[in-house]
């Protein structure tokens, strides 16, 4: 009864526990019966809140270091399979990272904070602290510290 108890909980959990965060690293580096199901729990648990990370195998997938901060959750959050995201990341709601160039990286650093209805486009560099106004359209690599604002998104030095 207990592992029917638990089983159930990781079923109706949502994105922000840390099991989704390990059952994501989990299925990036492993293989196998195991690793197959938890993919389709994570895309599962994605789906249900209108979401998508390109979650799969490395070289498929976005990579995200650790646990990054949803206050909103993943609600219409879209992120492109060749992008890499840092620690303590901030990403608020309908946020999109697309990617431009299949063999390019969009780089996001540690401590970035992504304001709602932003878009990333043509695979940035978006430096450590940074931070993205809510509606701007990146378009060019954001200096580490910096603030970009508007369309197109203009840097702003703190």
């Amino acid at each position: 009864m207990r592992i029917f108890r638990k089983i159930i909980h990781a079923y109706q959990s949502d994105f922000c526990s840390s099991l989704y965060w390990k059952a994501r690293l989990f299925v990036q580096r492993k293989n196998g019966f195991y690793s197959s199901f938890l993919m389709l729990w994570v895309r599962h648990t994605e789906a249900k809140k209108c979401a998508c990370t390109g979650t799969g195998r490395i070289g498929n997938c976005c990579i995200i270091k650790e646990p990054i901060c949803l206050p909103h959750g993943l609600s219409g959050i879209i992120i492109a399979r060749n992008v890499k995201i840092g620690g303590g990341v901030t990403i608020f709601q309908h946020v999109t990272i697309a990617e431009s160039d299949k063999n390019k990286e969009t780089i996001i650093s540690d401590n970035v904070v992504i304001g709602a209805g932003a878009v990333i486009l043509n695979n940035p560099h978006i430096g450590f602290g940074a931070k993205i106004g809510a509606n701007a359209v990146v378009v060019s690599d954001v200096p580490a510290g910096a603030t970009a604002v508007g369309v197109p998104a203009k840097i702003i030095f703190k």
